[in-house]
């Protein structure tokens, strides 16, 4: 970690995590703590890290085999719990002290996408194997399920009324949150990575090929704007404060109004 000058601060070196594809786990912070997914053949635990001094402050081991999703926060009865798309089990953990709240038997194969939550729910996905609206909390289980739109790489996100979910096959689907039908579908014909991203009644899909496709988040499709970067990008965008900034193969973009 580094100061607002790019003075490192500490680092660790946590080792190279052996498994088919490497390392892609994104990291996320509650508070003074890092959480970092560490997902080896021989070894997958969740890792909590002072921000301040890099100490870690705790390890858990988890269950299954290796993923390549990154945590999530999420706000459930009013605790912040980190969960984790793992295979097979989505999990959450206290975000304070690492501690297993809750466990679901649901995914298989090769579990890229991160799960999306909303106020009640968690939506956990992954290609050739299933979409699952989850119940968090004791006695954690799936409300619902499908798995006719299932991404290889970008993860879901939702509101507390809507799902979206974009496809490596260029399909975008708006489930409703509380049960498994789609309010519509449409195809956009090139493939998406990057997750989509929802921001002021709206969704921002990000397609391979660099086009951001701009749709109202409702339950009627209606496509605003599309606009294409000039160049190929699969990261997902960041959004801060009015503006967007996207890491296209070669380039690194901040689009604002100004």
């Amino acid at each position: 970690t580094t100061d607002l000058d790019g003075r490192i601060k500490w680092s660790k070196n946590i080792g190279i995590p052996q498994n088919i594809y490497g390392y892609s786990s994104s990291l996320i912070i509650y508070e003074r703590t890092l959480h970092l997914k560490y997902d080896d053949d021989a070894k997958i635990a969740l890792m909590g890290f002072d921000t301040e001094t890099g100490e870690l402050k705790w390890e858990t081991s988890r269950k299954g085999r290796p993923t390549w999703s990154s945590p999530v926060i999420g706000y459930f009865n009013n605790k912040p719990q980190v969960i984790i798309s793992g295979n097979p089990d989505v999990t959450g953990y206290d975000a304070e002290t690492g501690t297993e709240l809750w466990s679901v038997d649901c995914l298989s194969g090769d579990v890229a996408p991160s799960v999306a939550v909303n106020s009640t729910m968690i939506y956990a996905v992954t290609d050739y194997s299933r979409l699952a609206a989850i119940k968090p909390g004791p006695g954690a289980s799936i409300i619902w399920e499908d798995n006719y739109f299932t991404p290889d790489v970008s993860s879901p996100v939702a509101n507390d009324e809507l799902l979206f979910i974009s496809t490596g096959n260029g399909d975008v689907a708006c489930y409703y949150s509380e049960r498994a039908d789609t309010a519509w579908t449409h195809w956009f014909r090139d493939q998406f990575y990057a997750s989509p991203i929802l921001a002021e009644d709206k969704v921002y899909l990000l397609d391979r090929s660099g086009v951001m496709h701009i749709v109202n988040a409702s339950s009627e499709y209606e496509l605003i704007e599309e606009s294409p970067l000039g160049e190929a990008t699969d990261c997902t965008p960041a959004f801060s404060d009015g503006e967007i900034f996207i890491r296209s193969m070669t380039n690194l973009y901040c689009i604002s109004k100004n």
